[in-house]
C-alpha cells in the first residue's frame, strides 16, 4: 500500500500541530535528533484525529512519562500519513513498529502488519 506522508516537521509545537494537521484519521512517527544530527524514529501510533492526537502528547495529561520527558528535554519532530479506515491504520501501526522499533511505544500494537512505503 502507497502512502502520501506529510513533509517532516522538524519543530514538533503546538503551533506545527495546529497549523499542519488535519483532524483526520491516520498513522504518525516521532522522531528526536541525536547529537550525531542524524534523526531516529522513538515512538509510533495512529488515532482516528491526528491533530487531537499530536497536541495530547505534547500536553500534561500524556500518560507515558518517558515520551513527555523526551518531548520536552529534546529536539522532536514529527510526520504523518492520513489513513482514513481504523483497521487499516492498526495494521500499518504494526508494520512502522516492527521496522522502526521505537524506545518509548509502551508495547507492541500487535495484529498483522500492512506494508507500506516507510519515509
Amino acid at each position: 500500500m502507497k502512502l502520501f506522508w506529510s513533509a517532516f516537521y522538524r519543530d514538533y509545537t503546538e503551533d506545527e500541530v495546529r497549523q499542519f494537521v488535519p483532524r483526520e484519521g491516520g498513522v504518525y512517527l516521532l522522531w528526536v535528533r541525536m547529537k550525531s544530527r542524524k534523526w531516529r524514529c522513538f515512538f509510533v501510533g495512529s488515532a482516528d484525529n491526528l491533530e487531537e492526537k499530536l497536541l495530547h502528547h505534547l500536553s500534561p495529561e500524556e500518560e507515558n512519562a518517558a515520551l513527555r520527558e523526551q518531548l520536552c528535554d529534546f529536539v522532536c519532530g514529527f510526520e504523518y500519513a492520513r489513513v482514513e479506515d481504523a483497521g487499516e491504520r492498526n495494521r500499518i501501526e504494526k508494520y512502522l513498529y516492527d521496522r522502526y522499533e521505537p524506545d518509548l511505544n509502551p508495547s507492541d500494537p500487535g495484529g498483522v502488519p500492512l506494508e507500506v512505503n516507510a519515509p
